[in-house]
């Protein structure tokens, strides 16, 4: 009980604005300094609006090395003369597989899926369009914060996020259910696991077998943010630096990658699974051991190298959008309205060709 009540006062589940409303004066200090007031939306020129809100992952997956990331099918929204089915069954990608918006973020709608039937209930119903992916080797994952200087183009790994993904253990007597109920973490996520894994909750684990409850690695979901620093190694560093000297455009956000093991890690060995930009949060402040001004003084680190590199840019002819586009471009993707803003037309179109194709 001591420890449940620990779990529910630590930062890790305060509000948003909470966390980030102390560090709110550094950023605009950052604009101020920059003279613009969406300074950050230039930080990866690869990325729509360097990856604040709305970008395509198929997009940035496109920019990354062949080979640095599974295999990987866009299933357009619109219908096509093909069966979805049929593309991701000729396509070569076997189950199982995950399949997740091209558009979405805090891992909304991202699905494992393990057999024909969940495919096809997968691709039916589908309101954007959809990433197919093939399974990245490795049971565990991490994330990589990395920022990259525009003028040198060395890279630095600001982070190491250790992800535990949701699990119990069992003693033979009680459900999945019953145990995650025990802890402020599981019980949290037992109404969204209802509804899809009910007969997982429902099930009893033998004693001291362990069951991995989430499958995604999303702390929305459960899954359990440490700090991995101490897996930070030359050769972590310099298979880093390799990667993103193989890409264009990308100078600030997080990677998330899988692997074997931590000694895979360390060795530089690992799969990108996704690509964040901007909005990307370095997932270690959420380590229970922190306090909250240890968090706190990481993102206002976070914010200095956002500004910098934006300023770099800047002087490379790469200008930030404009705060009214940002407005805009954020009424029209989340439905807000900005008063004067609210019956412009503003804003780039986001109709897209929809269409299916295969990525290395």
């Amino acid at each position: 009980m001591i420890q449940r009540i620990k779990d529910r006062l630590n930062h890790e589940y305060w509000p948003w604005w909470a966390i980030y409303l102390p560090v709110v004066p550094f950023y605009l200090w950052q604009a101020l300094r920059s003279r613009r007031a969406a300074f950050f939306t230039n930080v990866n020129p690869a990325i729509d609006l360097a990856g604040f809100f709305g970008e395509r992952k198929s997009g940035i997956l496109s920019g990354l090395p062949a080979g640095s990331y599974p295999t990987t099918l866009v299933i357009g929204a619109h219908p096509t003369a093909q069966d979805p089915m049929a593309l991701v069954l000729d396509s070569g990608i076997g189950l199982p597989l995950i399949v997740k918006p091209d558009v979405g973020e805090r891992g909304d709608g991202v699905t494992l899926v393990s057999s024909e039937p969940e495919l096809r209930k997968a691709l039916t119903g589908r309101q954007g369009d959809l990433l197919v992916q093939a399974l990245a080797p490795g049971e565990h994952e991490f994330g990589l914060f990395f920022a990259r200087d525009p003028g040198s183009g060395r890279t630095t790994l600001l982070s190491i996020t250790g992800k535990h993904f949701l699990s119990v253990t069992g003693d033979g007597r009680h459900t999945v259910a019953e145990l995650l109920s025990r802890t402020h973490r599981g019980s949290r996520q037992l109404k969204r696991l209802r509804t899809y894994a009910g007969a997982l909750l429902d099930s009893v684990p033998s004693a001291g077998r362990s069951v991995r409850v989430e499958p995604i690695g999303n702390h929305c979901r459960g899954t359990h943010f440490v700090d991995a620093g101490h897996l930070r190694t030359p050769a972590l560093e310099q298979a880093l630096e390799r990667l993103m000297g193989a890409t264009t455009g990308l100078y600030y956000g997080r990677m998330d990658v899988r692997c074997t093991d931590e000694d895979a890690l360390r060795a530089g060995s690992f799969m990108l699974i996704e690509v964040n930009g901007v909005s990307s949060e370095p997932g270690h402040i959420y380590d229970p051991s922190w306090s909250i001004w240890r968090c706190w003084a990481e993102l206002v680190r976070h914010v200095r190298y956002i500004g910098r590199i934006s300023m770099q840019l800047q002087q490379q002819g790469v200008e930030p959008a404009s705060l009214r586009d940002v407005l805009v471009r954020s009424r029209e993707h989340f439905g807000w309205r900005f008063g004067p803003l609210a019956g412009t037309a503003g804003g780039r179109s986001h109709a897209l060709a929809h269409q299916a194709s295969a990525m290395p």
